[in-house]
């Protein structure tokens, strides 16, 4: 018979140990998740003002949803992937096979509510709208005074985020006559430096990403819709949360806590703490 490698034990003993990792993270019932006494949510690295090294939006939702099931809450951070089939599918359900990152959490905040997005992943329960999040502009009227239309921009400079659904918009608007004009930024808060600077006249972005800019400069700036523009959602999207589909207990429970924390207050305290407006779903 033929002897087994060291490398091929290895290989054995590494896949074990990834299974049993894997086995062992995955998301929890509402039983389970009370009697640990933690509940552990999902949000995204590096994404102010939602989250960002351990504070925003999503974090302070995840601890008040977390005080509400009587319990204290583990905030565990996930890189963006390709898309949000597969955010789902590594933070709320599967999580990496390979053992990689945090594992699956007990609960996602800060997931799209769309009817076509729950068809393409039945393994969760996307529900529980909290916010509507639309695009905004915020701009110096000294260089760009008017912006009814994507015509009123002519030679001015404008701001966006890598890669975002404001940067496919502009670069294709006007049968991409923008696109020299067009500067890419990786946070908002580059984008606020070059506007203070005057390396830009505006930057277009979702309005969490604007109105702490509004804030942070005093009031210098002015910020307005954006106008139409080719593949932009008007009237936004709502956020809500996910868990797994069969955790029905669990989105109960998270369910009743997002609509007291609506009548309460609670929310737009929240949103309200990183000067941004909460805005009711449609």
């Amino acid at each position: 018979m033929r002897p087994i490698s060291l490398t091929c034990l290895l290989a054995a003993a590494f896949a074990a140990v990834c299974t049993l990792s894997y086995n062992s993270a995955q998301a929890r019932d509402l039983a389970q998740i009370r009697s640990s006494g933690t509940l552990r949510v999902g949000v995204y690295k590096d994404f102010p003002p939602y989250s960002d090294q351990g504070a925003g939006i999503d974090v302070d939702l995840g601890r008040a949803l977390a005080e509400r099931l009587g319990v204290k809450v583990d905030v565990r951070s996930y890189d963006a992937g390709e898309n949000m089939d597969d955010d789902l599918r590594n933070i709320v359900w599967k999580g990496n096979f390979l053992g990689l990152g945090p594992g699956p959490s007990d609960v996602m905040v800060h997931v799209p509510v769309d009817p076509g997005m729950g068809f393409r992943n039945p393994q969760v329960k996307i529900f529980a709208p909290y916010h509507r999040e639309t695009m905004a502009v915020i701009r110096t009227t000294e260089l760009l005074p008017k912006l009814d239309a994507i015509t009123d921009v002519t030679d001015q400079a404008l701001g966006v985020e890598t890669e975002s659904i404001m940067s496919i918009a502009l670069l294709s608007s006007d049968a991409g006559r923008l696109r020299e004009q067009i500067h890419h930024f990786h946070s908002p808060y580059e984008a606020q430096r070059a506007l203070e600077e005057g390396r830009i006249a505006g930057f277009f972005g979702m309005r969490s990403q604007v109105e702490p800019i509004k804030a942070a400069t005093g009031g210098k700036f002015v910020v307005s819709t954006p106008p139409p523009l080719p593949g932009l959602p008007q009237a936004g999207w709502a956020l809500g949360l996910a868990v797994e589909a069969d955790n029905v207990e669990l989105a109960q429970a998270l369910q009743d806590a997002i609509a007291e924390m609506a009548r309460d207050g609670t929310l737009d305290r929240i949103f309200g703490k990183y000067a941004v407006t909460r805005m009711a779903p449609l």
